[in-house]
């Protein structure tokens, strides 16, 4: 078995996207600090920090980071239970605090749009990006060959430097990574992650905004003509007002109704990222769906999106028992919920793939795409940054990981026991069908003590779909 799905990995690395990619509009400067106990000192001393307060805001919800202790104890309930956290942070004046608390940090591209841009042209695509601010900071993070749509006398494609606008404020989100198995001690905790993982602390300045500008609006269906394949982000950042919200929202789904006007082949991917309120998030997962085809998520997330809904039952079952199947029951309740064609969930070693019949693209080239997708992301495990195709061929000798082909077995005898008929090769395949859907099963790498996990979802869920449409 292990044999058969290696040897698709080593095919499906010989391949290079060639698909037309647009990125929109979610693009920052990350901030990264590789977290350990020896950085810690400044922060265990900074006055500023009360680990008495902190003490009091362990376990309790904390939707916006708006002061130090505040921090402190998402940094560590995330430490605790190595899990992936997004949260706003609210008071502007900490970012100069964060620089004094954490002297040892490194700036890179950030943002899904801007990640996802630069990652595409490594793999050879022709990328684009679209976004509200690039400063002459922000450019230079981009790949030399990344373009932006622009206009100029109508509409022009031009190289991302000659897009530049010098007096655009720059959005910066910092990032706080840690290991697996690595010791802290904050505030008489004695904390061991169980799984490297990241905190990332967003900010939201002036005049960042998750549209496109009014003036490139009549252009939209001819950009659209130019791309197979379009990675929208950044819908989370909708107006807390709810008429506000809406406006925004009607707003934004008829420019994304109007990119695939003149092009009906045009596919789009949306990468989940939390809100803060349970009912904006609810409108704005609605809205997305109606226009957008492909969603991503992850075993994390995907729980809070089925309380959001109500679908208390399946997150429950993942709670008590993170796996395949009720993983795959949770993507269920979601399609049938929001009715996107393509539901991804990337878990560590494994994902769950969710098509709806009839799907466009053959089943076996949509597995291929996310074999491709972990090799990509192993590459970035193991050495950090962005993959270029050409090192890619190292992905194909890392074993796919045990866990996958667990969770291949362990979904073929739970449908088996609710009496679904499995096909014999599906250990081999991972593909099982279903009247109205298919779901596929498939492992994935996993290399230990990741150099880097910023960016890894978008990463995952971009290089599958641009392999996905990338002509066969």
């Amino acid at each position: 078995m292990q044999t058969v799905w290696q040897n698709r990995v080593r095919e499906a690395v010989q391949h290079k996207i060639t698909a037309n990619t647009l990125a929109a509009f979610n693009t920052n400067v990350d901030v990264v600090v590789h977290l350990e106990q020896a950085k810690l000192a400044p922060l265990l001393s900074n006055p500023r920090v009360d680990f008495t307060a902190v003490e009091r805001l362990l376990g309790m919800e904390i939707p916006e980071v708006t002061n130090e202790n505040e921090f402190v104890a998402v940094l560590m309930q995330a430490l605790q239970e190595g899990k992936s956290v997004h949260i706003v942070l609210r008071d502007m004046d900490m970012l100069s605090w964060l620089e004094d608390v954490f002297p040892e940090r490194v700036e890179s591209m950030g943002g899904q749009a801007g990640i996802i841009a630069n990652q595409m042209a490594a793999l050879g695509a022709h990328s684009m990006v679209y976004t509200s601010l690039l400063s002459a900071k922000q450019a230079s993070m981009f790949f030399p060959e990344v373009d932006v749509p622009v206009v100029r006398d109508g509409l022009a494609i031009v190289n991302v430097q000659e897009a530049v606008r010098p007096n655009d404020p720059v959005k910066e989100n910092w990032i706080f990574e840690y290991a697996k198995n690595e010791r802290f001690e904050l505030g008489g905790h004695v904390i061991t992650t169980p799984r490297a993982n990241r905190v990332i602390l967003a900010t939201r300045p002036e005049g960042v905004v998750m549209a496109f500008d009014p003036e490139l609006e009549q252009y939209l269906p001819e950009l659209g003509k130019s791309v197979d394949v379009a990675f929208l982000a950044g819908f989370h950042y909708a107006p807390a007002g709810e008429s506000e919200r809406k406006a925004y929202l009607a707003d934004s789904m008829n420019s994304v109704h109007r990119l695939k006007e003149q092009n009906p082949h045009l596919r789009l991917h949306f990468e989940y990222v939390p809100m803060s309120a349970d009912e904006a998030e609810r409108e704005m997962l609605k809205a997305v769906a109606s226009e957008i085809q492909s969603f991503g998520i992850n075993e994390n997330e995907i729980k809070r999106v089925l309380r959001i809904y109500g679908y208390e039952q399946e997150r429950a079952a993942i709670e008590a028992k993170e796996c395949s199947y009720t993983l795959y029951d949770g993507v269920v309740k979601l399609w049938q919920e929001l009715g996107f064609e393509r539901i991804q969930l990337h878990n560590l070693g494994y994902y769950v793939v969710l098509l709806k019949k009839p799907y466009r693209v053959p089943v076996e080239h949509v597995r291929q795409a996310c074999l491709y997708a972990s090799s990509v992301n192993a590459i970035k495990a193991k050495y950090g940054g962005y993959v270029l195709y050409d090192r890619l061929a190292e992905a194909a000798e890392i074993p796919l990981s045990t866990i996958g082909f667990q969770q291949l077995e362990t979904f073929a005898q739970e449908m088996q026991r609710r009496g679904v008929e499995v096909p014999g090769s599906f250990l081999e395949d991972g593909i099982l069908e279903f009247p109205d859907h298919t779901v596929l099963i498939v492992p994935a790498h996993v290399v230990p003590n990741p150099v880097s996990t910023v960016g890894m979802g978008d990463t995952i869920s971009s290089s599958a779909y641009a392999y996905e449409h990338t002509a066969r």
